[in-house]
């Protein structure tokens, strides 16, 4: 039987505002997106590749986009679209958002620190976080953006910090840990009880790092995840099969762990 697959890594948008939030991303990133990311166009993606089901991961970069975008999430959930929620760390509904996305059986919220321009340590940021422990899995952007930025909030010492301040909190570092920067990954992430996934890391880091990283950290603790639209799920899985991985630890890594975090 094949493994099951669940990209655990995608960003899409409704068609009335993709086009708005595809130019503010590309003057951002300075990166052209694989194509529109929309709902038809990630379940194509979805269909050429053998993705069961794809984790979509909303950025709220203003605290007065919160509620409408967890009520699009809330209404785009389906067996094949799971939908996280968006949180502001400046949003004062912080608490009602929570309970409404646990309300709506959504399973977790995406945060990015540069967007959403908050510290990762800071003491109303840690107070907002312990909110989520036991609630709710955080998708967290580490390290840094696509096109470099002066200031990386999510560093892996920080997030290091992250979890020891707050063991109880589940979350992804997003980017095999932290993006562009996986030497200091290897230095203090690698062995610690944190999830990291796969989105936009193969072709970007080599294979050689990569493959470490999985086996040191433990394939138990890795997902499978694209950043569609930014990359495809097709280029994630043939870098999976580059690497040295038994079948048991490829399931894994496809999407019993992902399944298994997110309680799908």
């Amino acid at each position: 039987m094949k493994p099951r697959i669940i990209d655990s890594h995608t960003h899409i948008f409704p068609e009335k505002v993709v086009a708005k939030a595809m130019a503010a991303l590309e003057a951002a990133y300075g990166a052209q997106p694989l194509m529109r990311p929309t709902v038809d166009n990630l379940l194509k993606q979805m269909d050429e590749t053998g993705v069961e089901a794809a984790v979509i991961c909303p950025v709220a970069t203003r605290p007065d986009q919160v509620r409408s975008i967890n009520r699009w999430m809330a209404n785009l959930a389906s067996e094949r679209l799971i939908p996280l929620g968006a949180l502001h760390p400046a949003d004062p509904q912080w608490d009602e958002q929570i309970e409404f996305l646990i309300d709506h059986g959504i399973p977790g919220v995406k945060l990015q620190p540069h967007f959403q321009e908050f510290e990762l340590l800071a003491l109303a940021t840690l107070q907002k976080l312990e909110k989520l422990a036991g609630r709710l899995v955080v998708v967290l952007h580490a390290g840094q953006e696509i096109e470099p930025i002066e200031h990386v909030e999510p560093t892996p010492h920080r997030l290091l910090e992250l979890h020891r301040k707050l063991p109880e909190l589940q979350f992804v570092a997003a980017h095999l840990g932290s993006y562009q920067m996986w030497d200091e990954v290897e230095e203090h992430l690698v062995g610690e009880d944190i999830y990291m996934d796969l989105a936009f890391v193969f072709n970007k880091a080599n294979d050689e790092q990569i493959a470490r990283i999985i086996h040191n950290h433990g394939p138990e603790h890795i997902l499978f995840a694209s950043d569609f639209p930014w990359q495809s799920p097709s280029e994630v899985l043939a870098g999976l099969e580059r690497l040295d991985l038994s079948e048991e630890q490829r399931a894994m890594i496809l999407g019993a762990n992902a399944a298994r975090l997110l309680g799908l």
